[in-house]
């Protein structure tokens, strides 16, 4: 075979050997592409799926809650109602009295001075001695700015309880102090603990942080009511903050029996429970853990030497800086 006929069989050779391999590639490219579509299919319903349990067991502790905001709604909404009927009877007093001087006005200005007139005016002056008119002027303010003040703890309350039920769809980040939603947080499940737990705070000066306040609020009420739970509704927490160059602390510490060591790495596993069943779903720490991993922040879990188990979340305070 001559030289030339060799170098086209090789040539020929190699064509058909490239046109394999890119028909080869092609396959393996649709293939993959196919694989990536599935991948971001199951991504995406995984996301959903985990929004949902956020929701979900927002709705338990919201379940949990409810008794207790209801009660501290009443409160306020008990002496507001109080006070209104009382300014309902002033303001019958004050109409009495204003009656009375449209009635003499009108009779002055007909005519002067009459015996008539003169006993008018003296019925007058019994009636506002009997009414206390100076009296019920100067309480009738005191009741409303104290209406007003309980109007305000209610709109707090019903402020606290929406901004830990928004979805995350809805949250938005923004600067914040963090004492302050602790705070928050404390006000939602305070009438669950208050009569059993005695709680310290020891905040530190803070930075305002960029973050999601309802997601840390639901965060801190789960830590809090993890350890009224573990002390059995008696007992201590200490919940401590503090600032290390760009990052937050906050500490929470309670008095209970701590954790099992051989649970330590597995708190923050999903479904994992310490509590019989049916008293707890296992998602709490697990949906906690994750939403401070969001803030690009830690959770970490510790047995204090001195008994008890002791939170630590480190939040940094712009995450936006270490993207």
């Amino acid at each position: 075979m001559s030289e030339p006929q060799n170098f086209k069989n090789a040539y020929e050779e190699e064509k058909a050997a490239r046109l394999r391999a890119e028909k080869l590639l092609e396959t393996q490219s649709a293939e993959l592409q196919q694989i990536n579509a599935t991948l971001q299919e199951a991504y995406d319903k995984l996301q959903d799926q985990q929004s949902r349990l956020v929701q979900q067991e927002k709705l338990a502790s919201i379940g949990l809650l409810a008794a207790g905001v209801a009660h501290e709604i009443n409160n306020p909404v008990g002496f507001i109602k109080s006070n209104l009927e009382t300014l309902h009877e002033y303001t019958r007093s004050y109409t009495k009295a204003l009656l009375a001087y449209q009635r003499l006005a009108t009779e002055v200005s007909k005519a002067d001075l009459t015996a008539a007139v003169t006993r008018k005016l003296n019925s007058l002056n019994q009636l506002l001695q009997s009414t206390n008119l100076e009296f019920i002027t100067k309480d009738g303010v005191d009741c409303i700015q104290e209406s007003l003040g309980g109007v305000r703890r209610v709109e707090k309350i019903i402020a606290n309880l929406r901004d830990f039920a928004r979805s995350d769809e809805d949250s938005k980040r923004s600067f914040g102090n963090i004492n302050d939603v602790i705070d928050g947080a404390v006000k939602l499940v305070w009438n669950e603990i208050r009569y059993g737990i005695e709680l310290e705070k020891d905040y530190g000066e803070l930075p305002e942080i960029w973050a999601t306040v309802g997601q840390l609020s639901q965060v801190f009420v789960n830590i809090i009511m993890n350890a009224a739970h573990a002390m059995e509704g008696q007992g201590k927490i200490t919940i401590r903050t503090s600032c290390e160059a760009d990052d937050v602390h906050i500490d929470f510490i309670d008095a209970g029996p701590g954790i099992e060591p051989e649970n330590l790495d597995k708190l923050f596993d999903p479904f994992f429970t310490t509590k019989e069943v049916g008293s707890g779903t296992g998602l709490g720490l697990y949906i906690s853990h994750g939403l401070i991993a969001k803030h690009q922040g830690s959770m970490q879990a510790f047995n204090e030497p001195s008994a008890g188990a002791r939170f630590r979340i480190t939040l940094p305070v712009d995450p936006r800086k270490r993207a």
